[in-house]
């Protein structure tokens, strides 16, 4: 079983180069008045710059400015008239969008432009006298940007609750209609297991806890203590009974997969018990999920069988992770040389100190700090990590052999973050 956390570390790694982006999507507000549907569009700023026919970064600052978006708009405007449309009884009906709004913007640029996160554009169309049967048609991203984009559809103004729909991938087309249960289910149980698989923080806190894990049973209790305990804020977060402010949440659970890895660092995984952080910090990754559910909203409805779904997704999306690296583990344990065992730990927890304090700077930054050039943001970014590291790595506890080892691999840890922020610097 110990050969697992090396396993753990190294999908970590991987996963958090390939996985740092966020999940396309797209919002889609279709709102029904007596004479109109205004049709409000929330694209990422990401998403846009991605899309291979164009290049709208046109002063390669790594980012769209809002003088740029606004300078392009023919060509964004003409790709989501190419890519989305309505149908009212059979009839095709195109939006003209212009844009309304930006938001999430993160400094002023030197040119009186600003970046954004999120560009919101409306259309206002006729609504037909005797609508009958309404649907929503879109390819949008889909050819030609990210064949991963998610457009989450949000109707209102017709009789009954608001519809709430998913379009992915090969579902391209939404006859608007209220979803059944099986929709439902299905819909919002993929939406947790995809979350959980781009969730790198999520995954890296899997990771830190399987450092102090020994046995199978301990796996057994680490995995139950974490999923009962995010599932308990999960369900009070949704259903509004209990919530908490991003600000708050998102840098503890960085903060959690650092104060893990190191705890487990210190002391063998045969002296851990994997399984008492893992519900003290489930508590607040639960919060998290329950942010995302937020942003994306749940059925008013089909309130339970929604969060009952996107947490059966969660579950899901853990084992889809760990049951790989089981089997790996496995394989290891056969063909490494004891000698190698302890030396191969250390390999693998440099670079997951490294990615936890990164974690902990960013999530700082972005949720603490405010709007910084790049060059001070990484300053900020790896104070903020590397010294959270070191106050918990030299917290008072007894001096053992274990923990001025462990103590070495932070300091280690901080130098490989420090020359790979330096490197990022000099590219950029």
């Amino acid at each position: 079983m110990r050969y697992l956390t090396a396993v753990f570390a190294l999908l970590l790694v991987v996963s958090a180069v390939a996985l740092n982006h966020p999940s396309s999507m797209s919002h889609l507000l279709v709102r029904f008045s007596d004479d109109t549907v205004t049709v409000d569009l929330r694209m990422q700023e990401l998403t846009l710059r991605e899309v291979p026919r164009w290049s709208l970064d046109s002063d390669a600052s790594g980012g769209i400015s809002n003088f740029e978006a606004e300078q392009n708009w023919d060509r964004i405007a003409a790709l989501l008239e190419e890519t989305m449309w309505l149908e009212f009884d059979g009839e095709v009906v195109r939006p003209s969008f212009s844009i309304l709004d930006y938001e999430g913007g993160t400094h002023d640029n030197a040119d009186g432009s600003f970046d954004f996160t999120y560009l919101v554009a409306r259309a206002t169309l006729p609504r037909p006298s005797d609508l009958g049967a309404a649907k929503i048609h879109s390819d949008l991203f889909l050819d030609d940007g990210n064949p991963r984009h998610t457009l989450h559809i949000t109707v209102s103004g017709l009789e009954g609750a608001d519809r709430l729909y998913l379009l992915r991938g090969e579902e391209r087309d939404y006859e608007i209609h209220v979803p059944e249960s099986g929709e439902v289910l299905a819909q919002y149980t993929h939406l947790g297991w995809e979350h959980v698989l781009i969730g790198y923080d999520h995954l890296a806190f899997l990771a830190a806890l399987l450092f102090g894990v020994a046995t199978w049973r301990r796996l057994l209790g680490a995995v139950t203590a974490f999923t009962l305990a995010h599932s308990i804020t999960l369900a009070l977060a949704a259903l509004g009974i209990c919530t908490l402010p991003a600000s708050f949440v998102e840098p503890g659970i960085a903060f959690s997969v650092l104060a893990v890895l190191i705890l487990h660092l210190r002391r063998s995984p045969a002296d851990a018990r994997p399984w008492i952080p893992a519900f003290a910090f489930g508590l607040l990754h639960g919060f998290g999920f329950a942010g995302v559910l937020g942003d994306i909203g749940i059925p008013a409805d089909a309130r339970v069988l929604a969060l009952f779904g996107f947490n059966l997704g969660v579950e899901f999306g853990q084992l889809t992770f760990v049951l790989p690296v089981v089997l790996v583990g496995l394989g290891l344990r056969h063909l490494l040389k004891p000698n190698h065992h302890a030396r191969l730990r250390d390999w693998f927890a440099l670079p997951a100190l490294g990615f936890a304090m990164y974690l902990v700077g960013d999530a700082s930054l972005n949720y603490l700090f405010g709007n910084f050039a790049e060059f001070t943001s990484r300053l900020i970014l790896l104070a903020v990590g590397i010294g959270v590291a070191l106050v918990l790595s030299y917290f008072p506890v007894k001096r053992t052999e274990s923990v001025r080892h462990q103590r070495t691999l932070v300091l280690q840890a901080a130098m490989l973050l420090v020359f790979f922020n330096a490197g990022q610097l000099l590219q950029s």
